[in-house]
């Protein structure tokens, strides 16, 4: 018997983490949250396009947190550290792809995990592209080939049209709502802060110095040139109504808390050659690291276009994925990148079948 895995919805990034999953040979899918009253009691393998697994999946909370599985994977539209602090108190390890990234920021966060940790002697992790890859877990990484660093800049730019969620792509992006007349905070901007911050307060802590604050300090939109549905989200993009958003967050350190030591430079877009300045083809790289210092250090981290795939699901599927060994060893608690190693391959793809020539 593999790994013991429950996945926790089937968006984006819970279809492929499902995926792979499936082709895993040392884990075993063992249950599957959904939303949707349709998805219920469907066979998984079909819901993710792989054909059946034979395994209905499921919207009863109670009766997966009952399988105390060895891991469960968090990939819910929005952090729900209660219903998660379930899975841990019964002994499941969890992985979030949607917030816990720092839970210490909210400090209720922090103790509701601490406290399933420690009764179910699990270990709860978070990560992602950005909060993570591109926001602490790279620029810590590349920082440790320079000395004297005075500052670190990250950019991400996706190009996100196949992006299945359509609610993720308006909620969170913006995508086709009304282009605002002014600068005034949005929800989006919160939900930005809130991930962001977590990333700052990793990248302080990893270089020893204390944050003080985080905050927009530039807010940019372009607007759709043509009429367009966006596929397979369905998301409805009318001419004129937002198609890009562009957010530069910087965070401050100092005694008086105006030395800008990071920043955050977020880019999203459904459409390519938007304006001058945006991103104009589909092979543009996704990410970029500056570290400035001795020496000052680029480092671009790009994903190979792919018609088949969306290639941001893809990279923070593997990354949950492969995060299952790492979680089922570690010692209990709440954890951050800060306390574990760094997710490997799970396994080499010729491992999962057999080599030609061969039974």
């Amino acid at each position: 018997m593999g790994i013991r895995v429950v996945v926790c919805y089937t968006g984006g990034v819970g279809s492929q983490a499902l995926r792979l999953l499936a082709a895993e040979p040392g884990m075993e899918i063992v249950g599957v949250l959904v939303h949707h009253e349709e998805k219920d009691g469907r066979d998984v393998g079909e819901l993710v396009g792989i054909g059946p697994i034979g395994l209905a999946a499921t919207r009863d909370v109670d009766a997966l947190v009952a399988l105390r599985a060895d891991c469960m994977l968090w990939h819910g539209l929005t952090w729900e550290p209660a219903v998660i602090a379930r899975f841990l108190a019964a002994g499941t390890n969890v992985y979030s792809s949607m917030g816990g990234w720092w839970p210490s920021f909210i400090p209720a966060d922090q103790e509701t995990l601490d406290r399933a940790c420690a009764e179910g002697g699990s270990t709860f992790l978070a990560g992602g592209n950005i909060p993570g890859l591109v926001s602490d877990v790279l620029p810590l990484f590349v920082s440790g080939y320079a000395g004297q660093v005075e500052k670190i800049r990250c950019w991400q730019s996706d190009y996100v049209p196949h992006y299945p969620a359509a609610q993720q792509l308006q909620g969170a992006l913006g995508m086709g709502l009304p282009v605002p007349e002014d600068q005034s905070p949005t929800e989006a901007d919160q939900g930005w802060i809130w991930g962001i911050r977590q990333s700052a307060e990793i990248v302080a802590a990893g270089l020893g110095f204390e944050l003080v604050d985080v905050k927009v300090t530039k807010k940019e939109y372009a607007a759709a040139l043509q009429d367009t549905v966006l596929h397979p989200s369905g998301l409805d993009v009318r001419k004129g109504t937002i198609a890009g958003a562009r957010w530069t967050f910087t965070a401050y350190t100092g005694a008086d808390g105006d030395v800008p030591f990071y920043e955050v430079v977020n880019e999203q877009t459904v459409g390519l050659g938007l304006a001058p300045g945006w991103r104009v083809s589909e092979d543009e790289p996704n990410w970029k690291v500056e570290i400035t210092g001795v020496p000052t250090i680029t480092c671009v981290f790009d994903l190979a276009f792919d018609p088949d795939l969306e290639p941001v699901s893809a990279l923070n599927a593997a990354r949950a994925v492969n995060a299952i060994p790492v979680l089922v060893a570690a010692e209990p608690g709440t954890k951050t990148v800060l306390d574990l190693p760094a997710p490997r391959a799970a396994t080499l793809a010729a491992r999962a079948k057999p080599a030609a020539g061969r039974p």
